[in-house]
């Protein structure tokens, strides 16, 4: 069964398979390392929070080393939009795995 990523909104954005965040399409975009995510190039990107890539202000944002990026997965098969939504006062921060991506959604060796 897949773990799919949502949106603030309570859409599906992505999906989880190990530790890797991926969208729907199948291309890695980052990793959950605790409850941080960060790119594979090691920047910081958000709290993984309820299903979601959040900012939270209590969060401990970080640099950690590289790593590469694993190979594309098949896309996810179409899920559902999520419960009724929350409004937790976060901002979603999934948008900001795609920055710096490259035109195949990998990350660019010139990116940050």
């Amino acid at each position: 069964m897949t773990m799919y990523v949502y949106s603030t909104d309570g859409d599906p954005v992505g999906f989880v398979y190990e530790t890797n965040i991926y969208d729907l399409e199948g291309i890695p975009l980052g990793r959950i390392v605790g409850c941080r995510v960060h790119r594979f190039d090691g920047t910081y990107v958000g709290e993984w929070f309820r299903d979601m890539v959040v900012r939270r202000p209590q969060g401990r944002p970080r640099i950690i080393p590289a790593v590469p990026a694993p190979p594309r997965r098949p896309p996810a098969g179409a899920s559902y939009r999520l419960r009724a939504v929350v409004d937790y006062g976060y901002a979603d921060a999934f948008p900001l795995l795609r920055q710096g991506a490259g035109q195949d959604g990998y990350l660019s060796q010139a990116a940050e």
